[in-house]
């Protein structure tokens, strides 16, 4: 039996929590999957797993044992991706998940510059405000905007961003310029709601060292980031935006940007990546490729 096979065999069962699930990320029948945990068992002579119709839970001994075999994997991992040829040359196809201002505006339009690095690297990206889950789904990290809560995953801030409150020209020219916070509720805003919250929208200001959301009735309120924009551009009303979306409609004269002397929140960005999955040298230049990509750009770097 591999050993190592066998032992991230067991850790991805454990974090996907069905047998289902992790055959599927491993890309082996059901039926080996099974058979190789059995074999692990029987060589540890111990009982790691308590299988039921529907579910996966970790015995006693079997959760020791995970958390050593997680610490063994990652180390066998850098071993693995420290050779000479594995950082000169990555290759291979990357799964990625990103939320999707992130992917449309900061990543893709930046590709083209790994691209030239890494020629033999191909990427799937994945976009949109739904909470992926990594491990079920194979994907070999994420980025995210705001507090990762997932478990069983490894988070590194590579950045962060602010918000600009802004309109257009014609609206500010129908509706006149608010000068604070409190003179928006009497103006038509633009609410957004991602998709895994279940709060109503805000608009954040920071007052005297304290978050406060200003609850605005809304006349309109979408759950994607690219009809937000549109709203706003198209003189719907007032949005609140993450800084980076807006810069270029705002370059342009498209957007003005309203209430500066107001501090608003600051949102990390992270990337995150299951703590077993072997971090192969592609997933690495990946992530430091990242880290640059976001160092560089004065409204995303890490605060």
């Amino acid at each position: 039996m591999d050993r190592i096979a066998a032992m991230n065999a067991f850790v991805r069962v454990v974090e996907a929590g069905t047998f289902t699930k992790a055959a599927e990320t491993l890309d082996m029948p059901n039926a080996s999957l099974t058979r190789l945990i059995q074999k692990l068992e029987e060589d540890l002579k111990v009982r790691l797993l308590h299988r039921t119709t529907r579910s996966v839970t970790v015995t006693p001994e079997g959760a020791i044992y995970y958390e050593r075999v997680v610490r063994l994997l990652a180390e066998f991992a850098d071993i693995e991706s420290s050779t000479t040829h594995a950082r000169m040359k990555p290759s291979g196809r990357l799964r990625v998940d990103a939320a999707t201002a992130i992917g449309a505006l900061v990543l893709v339009p930046a590709l083209d510059d790994f691209y030239r690095t890494y020629p033999d690297i191909g990427i799937e990206l994945q976009v949109g405000n739904e909470r992926t889950d990594l491990i079920a789904e194979g994907f070999d990290c994420a980025i995210r905007a705001g507090r990762v809560d997932e478990q069983f995953l490894v988070a590194r801030q590579i950045g962060s961003f602010g918000f600009t409150t802004c309109a257009t020209p014609a609206f500010l020219a129908a509706h006149g310029t608010p000068t604070s916070p409190d003179q928006l509720s009497a103006l038509p805003t633009i609410g957004m709601i991602p998709s895994h919250a279940g709060y109503p929208p805000s608009f954040p200001f920071l007052y005297a060292d304290r978050k406060d959301g200003l609850q605005l009735k809304h006349r309109l309120v979408v759950n994607d980031t690219n009809a937000y924009l549109a709203a706003g551009l198209a003189s719907l009303g007032l949005i609140q935006a993450p800084t980076y979306s807006v810069r270029d409609a705002i370059a342009a004269g498209k957007l003005v940007p309203l209430l500066e002397d107001w501090p608003q929140p600051t949102i990390p960005v992270h990337v995150i990546y299951p703590p077993n999955r072997y971090l192969s040298a592609k997933v690495r230049v990946f992530i430091d490729w990242l880290v640059e990509l976001f160092e560089r750009d004065e409204q995303l770097r890490r605060r």
